[in-house]
C-alpha cells in the first residue's frame, strides 16, 4: 500500500504538470487570437478548441490504454503536447493557432485515460484516496496555471506557450523516470473500441455515477462564467474577481484531497447526498449574492461540495468497470463529464445550473448503494 501510494503521488505530480501546461496559455488566447486576425465571434473557437478535442477524442482514445503501455502513451501525449505548444510561438494566423490547440487536445486525450487507468489499478483497495490525489492535483493546476500565464503575459503574449512547451517536456521526463513498468490493463485484451464502450455503458449503474459527476461539472460550467460576469456587473476590480475564482479552485483542490479519505470512513452515499444538497443551496446563493464577501463565501462552498460527487463518481465507476477495458471505460466516462463543461455555458440559464444536482440528489438516494469502507476490508462492496 505504501509503495502504491508513493507511485500515486508521482502520478499526481505528473497530472499537475500536464494540466498546468494546458492552463498556462489560457489568459493570452483572446488577445493573441485578435492580433492574429480572429474576429470577435471566432475567439471562443480558439479558446475552446483544446477542450472540444479532448471531449471527442478521449471518448475513443481510452481504448489505447488497454492495448498499449500506459507509460508509453503518457510519453507520446506529453511529447505531442510540447511540440504543439512550441509551434504556437511561430503561429502567424489564428487558424494555425486553432489547429495547434486541437493537436494539444489530442495530446491530452492520449494521456488522461492512461492516468485514470493507472489510478484505478493502484487504488483498487482505497480508490477514494487515490482518485483524491489525482483530482486535487488537477484542481491545484487551476489555481497556479492561469495566474502563471497572466504573469508571463506581461513579458510577451507568446511567453506562456514557451513555458507550456517546457512544462510538457518536464512531464515527459517525469513520466520516463517516475512511472515504473509499462503494464496494460490486460495482456490478452481483444475487445474492440465499440465493444468496450458497449460493455462500459451496459451497466445501468454507470448512468447513476455519470449523473452524480455531471451534476457538479454542469453547474461549474455555468457558474464559472457567471461569477466573473456578475463581479463585473457589481463593479468589482479585476483582482477581486481573480480572488473569487482562485479561492474557489483552491477549495476544490483541498476538498478533492480529503473527500476520498473521509468518504471511505463515513460512507460514500452519505457524502454524496450531503454534498448535492449543499451544492443546490450554494448555487441558489450565488445567484442572489450581492457583495464580495457573499460571492466568495457561496463560491467557496459551491466548489467544496462540487468536488465531492465529481470525485466519488469516478470512484464508483472504477469499481464497476472490468479491468480488461478500464482504459476505454474511464476515458469515455471522463469524456462525457467534460462534455458538460462545453454545453453548460451555452445554455446560460442560471438556476438551471443546479437542476442536474437536484435530480441527482433524488436518484442517488433511491438507486445508489452504500459503500462504507475500503474494498480491502469489505470485499462485498467492490461492485457498488
Amino acid at each position: 500500500m505504501t509503495s502504491d501510494l508513493h507511485r500515486m503521488y508521482a502520478i499526481g505530480l505528473m497530472a499537475f504538470i500536464i494540466f498546468l501546461s494546458t492552463l498556462v496559455s489560457l489568459p493570452v488566447l483572446p488577445r493573441l487570437s485578435t492580433e492574429l486576425g480572429a474576429e470577435t465571434y471566432q475567439i471562443p473557437i480558439v479558446v475552446s478548441a483544446a477542450l472540444a478535442t479532448v471531449v471527442v477524442a478521449q471518448f475513443f482514445a481510452g481504448a489505447l490504454a488497454d492495448r498499449f503501455s500506459r507509460k508509453r502513451l503518457i510519453l507520446v501525449g506529453t511529447a505531442l503536447g510540447s511540440v504543439s505548444s512550441l509551434l504556437c510561438l511561430i503561429a502567424s494566423d489564428w487558424v494555425h493557432l486553432v489547429g495547434l490547440r486541437v493537436l494539444g487536445g489530442v495530446a491530452d486525450a492520449i494521456s488522461m485515460p492512461a492516468l485514470l487507468a493507472i489510478t484505478s489499478t493502484l487504488g483498487k483497495d482505497a480508490p477514494g484516496r487515490f482518485f483524491g490525489i489525482l483530482r486535487s492535483s488537477q484542481g491545484l493546476s487551476f489555481v497556479v496555471g492561469p495566474a502563471l500565464g497572466a504573469a508571463l503575459s506581461l513579458a510577451s503574449l507568446r511567453a506562456p506557450f514557451l513555458v507550456d512547451g517546457l512544462l510538457s517536456l518536464v512531464a515527459f521526463c517525469a513520466a520516463f523516470y517516475l512511472i515504473k513498468g509499462g503494464e496494460r490493463a490486460s495482456s490478452e485484451h481483444h475487445l474492440g473500441v465499440f465493444r468496450s464502450l458497449g460493455a462500459t455503458f451496459g451497466n445501468s449503474r454507470v448512468f447513476v455515477y455519470l449523473l452524480m459527476g455531471f451534476a457538479g461539472l454542469f453547474a461549474f460550467g455555468i457558474f464559472g462564467v457567471f461569477v466573473p460576469t456578475k463581479g463585473e456587473v457589481l463593479g468589482f476590480e479585476a483582482w477581486e474577481i481573480g480572488l473569487i475564482l482562485t479561492t474557489g479552485s483552491f477549495a476544490f483542490s483541498v476538498s478533492s484531497y480529503f473527500t476520498g479519505v473521509i468518504s471511505e470512513k463515513a460512507g460514500r452515499k452519505l457524502c454524496v447526498l450531503a454534498s448535492l444538497g449543499i451544492l443546490v443551496l450554494s448555487g441558489v446563493g450565488l445567484v442572489y449574492a450581492d457583495s464580495l464577501s457573499l460571492l466568495i463565501g457561496f463560491y467557496v462552498l459551491f466548489c467544496l461540495t462540487n468536488a465531492v460527487p465529481y470525485l466519488l463518481s469516478f470512484v464508483y465507476a472504477s469499481e464497476a468497470f472490468e479491468t480488461s477495458y478500464i482504459g476505454a471505460a474511464m476515458g469515455a466516462f471522463d469524456s462525457l463529464m467534460d462534455l458538460s463543461l462545453l454545453i453548460a455555458p451555452l445554455l446560460g440559464v442560471l438556476l438551471l445550473a443546479v437542476l442536474p444536482a437536484f435530480l441527482a440528489l433524488f436518484v442517488t438516494f433511491a438507486f445508489l448503494r452504500e459503500s462504507h469502507a475500503p474494498k480491502s476490508t469489505d470485499p462485498s462492496h467492490r461492485k457498488q
